[in-house]
């Protein structure tokens, strides 16, 4: 039975509209891969893959229509698709087979700003690792949503997150590293240089782009810090060290 939305009342509207979305809120619950990974079943879904990835998207899409348009949008990106389903109203989880990959994540990144265009609203994207169907997955899945609340990235994967969420907690309890801490904040200019660095794989040409910096003034100023510290963020390990500091101290 169709009915004309021009002759019911605001009350009205709004209760088929509650009643949409709880019947679409339903639907994605009642999906094995829903009641699976979010521990409501412990049946395996279903499926011939042996290995699996979950895509996560985190979006601020509230409407019904608009959810539902945003889910197909983001589905027809990925090929080998099993299945698509809201984990919440904000958050659309993505679960993709093994197979031949189509996008990196900075092509990805790109076509999520269109998408964010088209529906006006803001997305964040994590891509999960590829892992076996089998009874640790729902547990895996818990732990990748965890890394990925702590992104603030438009688009974001495992590599990416990981060393800065499982180190942080162990540095912030250790004295040495809050020592460190506290030398490398004597250098208001230093932790700008780290994250460039760190985000150019340490290269010196790319990082002083970064900065808008000529190569030499970087180059003056990371021997300067090595005089001070003893601390050479032109070698990885020491890059990496002072880089996890500035994250773990610094949120």
């Amino acid at each position: 039975m169709a009915i004309n939305k021009k002759e019911l009342n605001n009350t009205s509207t709004l209760i088929l509209q509650n009643l949409s979305d709880q019947n679409f809120i339903a639907a994605d619950q009642s999906n094995p891969w829903y009641q699976f990974l979010t521990q409501q079943s412990t049946i395996l879904p279903k499926v011939s893959a042996k290995t699996v990835r979950l895509i996560q998207f985190r979006t601020t899409v509230q409407d019904t229509n608009d959810r539902r348009e945003f889910a197909q949008a983001i589905a027809d990106l990925f090929s080998h698709l099993i299945t698509n389903f809201y984990l919440n109203e904000n958050t659309l989880i993505i679960v993709q087979a093994n197979g031949p990959e189509t996008l990196t994540l900075v092509e990805l990144e790109s076509i999520l700003q269109t998408i964010e265009s088209d529906f006006m609203v803001k997305a964040q994207a994590f891509i999960g690792n590829y892992w076996p169907v089998d009874e640790q997955l729902a547990a895996i899945f818990n732990e990748e949503q965890a890394v990925f609340a702590k992104s603030t990235s438009s688009v974001s994967s495992l590599a990416t997150l990981a060393l800065d969420y499982y180190a942080r907690p162990q540095l912030r309890k250790s004295p040495l590293a809050q020592q460190l801490n506290t030398i490398l904040n004597q250098d208001a200019e230093i932790k700008d240089v780290v994250i460039a660095l760190y985000q150019s794989a340490g290269n010196l040409s790319s990082a002083a782009k970064k900065l808008f910096l000529h190569r030499n003034t970087l180059q003056y100023r990371l021997e300067r810090f090595y005089e001070a510290t003893n601390l050479n963020l032109k070698q990885m390990d020491d890059l990496v060290l002072c880089y996890l500091l500035i994250t773990a101290f610094n949120d």
